[in-house]
C-alpha cells in the first residue's frame, strides 16, 4: 500500500467514525441524520456544475443498482439513529461496521460459494469479538430495552451488506470518470428515502429546529459525511481492497475510547479488546 492511498483510507476512516460520532452526539438522531444528507447532497451538487456532460453515458442499469443500494443504505441509517438513541458508541459502532460478516452469506446463498477455512475462523473471532462487546453480561440474561441497540445495530451492519453487494453491481459497469456522479446520486436517492420518512414521522418545527439548535455540528456531520464517501472510494481505485477495508475497520478501536472520553461510557478495556478481535476476524473473513 502506497503512502498515498494509506493516507486516503485513513482519512477515510476519521470521516466514517465522526459522522456517526456527530449522530450519537444529536438530540433527535434521525432528523439530524436527514440535515447532514441534505448537507452532503448541496456539497456535492455543487461541485457536479462542472460535471453536467458525464450524465450522458450514465448506464441506466447502474442507475437502477444505486436505487437498490441507496434504499438498504436508508434502512441502515435508520437502524443506526435507532441504536445510538439508546446505546453506546462503543457497542453501536463496532457493530454496526460488522457488514463483511454478512456478504459471505449472501455468496453462498445464492452464489453457491463456500467459505474457506480461514473464512470460517473469521466468523468465530467475529462472534467471539461481538459477545466481548457486550461488557458484562449476557446478551439473552439482560433487560430488553438493553437489547434493542445491539439489534438495531446489527440490523444496520445486514442491510448495508445487501446494499454493499448492490452498490459493487452498480459501480462496476462505470469508467472512472462516471463514480463521482454515481456517488451523487446514491446520495439524492438516500436523501429521497430519509425525506419521506423524516417528514412524515417528524413535525415541521421539530425538524427546523434541528439545523437551528446545531447549525455547526449538522454542516460539520455533512462534510464529514462528503469526505468518507469520496476518500474511500478514491482510496480503493490505487490500493487491494482487502487492505482499505481491514484499515478502514481500524476505526471501530477509536469509537470505544471517544465514548469513554466524550460520554464517559464503560467497559473501555474489554471492549478494546473486542474490537481488535474483529478486527482480525474481518481481515481473516477478507482473505479467506
Amino acid at each position: 500500500m502506497t503512502l498515498h492511498a494509506f493516507f486516503l483510507i485513513a482519512i477515510s476512516a476519521l470521516f466514517h467514525m465522526g459522522w456517526n460520532f456527530c449522530v450519537k452526539n444529536s438530540l433527535h438522531k434521525q432528523i439530524y441524520i436527514w440535515w447532514m444528507f441534505l448537507t452532503t447532497f448541496l456539497f456535492f451538487l455543487f461541485i457536479s456544475l462542472w460535471q453536467a456532460d458525464v450524465w450522458k453515458s450514465f448506464p441506466p442499469r447502474a442507475g437502477l443498482a444505486c436505487l437498490g443500494a441507496g434504499f438498504m443504505y436508508f434502512l441502515y441509517q435508520i437502524c443506526t439513529s435507532k441504536a445510538y438513541q439508546r446505546g453506546e458508541l462503543s457497542l453501536v459502532y463496532p457493530l454496526s461496521s460488522l457488514t463483511p460478516l454478512f456478504v459471505p452469506l449472501w455468496a453462498g446463498i445464492f452464489l453457491h460459494e463456500r467459505l474457506s477455512g480461514l473464512g470460517i475462523i473469521g466468523i468465530v473471532f467475529i462472534t467471539l469479538g461481538t459477545i466481548l462487546l457486550q461488557g458484562s453480561g449476557s446478551f439473552l440474561s439482560c433487560p430488553q430495552k438493553d437489547k434493542w441497540p445491539t439489534l438495531w445495530a446489527l440490523a444496520a451492519a445486514f442491510f448495508a451488506s445487501i446494499g454493499s453487494v448492490m452498490d459493487k453491481t452498480g459501480v462496476k459497469m462505470l469508467s472512472d470518470r462516471l463514480i463521482y456522479p454515481y456517488i451523487l446520486l446514491m446520495v439524492l436517492f438516500m436523501l429521497g428515502f430519509l425525506t419521506a420518512w423524516v417528514w412524515w414521522h417528524f413535525p415541521a418545527k421539530d425538524i427546523f429546529m434541528g439545523v437551528k439548535t446545531h447549525p455547526f455540528q449538522v454542516l460539520l456531520g455533512g462534510l464529514m459525511l462528503a469526505g468518507s464517501f469520496l476518500s474511500f472510494r478514491y482510496g480503493i481505485k490505487i490500493c487491494p481492497i482487502s487492505y482499505a477495508v481491514a484499515l478502514r475497520r481500524a476505526s471501530i478501536i477509536l469509537s470505544v475510547w471517544l465514548g469513554a472520553l466524550v460520554f464517559k461510557e464503560t467497559h473501555v478495556w474489554t471492549r478494546t479488546l473486542a474490537s481488535v478481535v474483529i478486527i482480525i476476524g474481518l481481515i481473516l473473513l477478507k482473505i479467506g
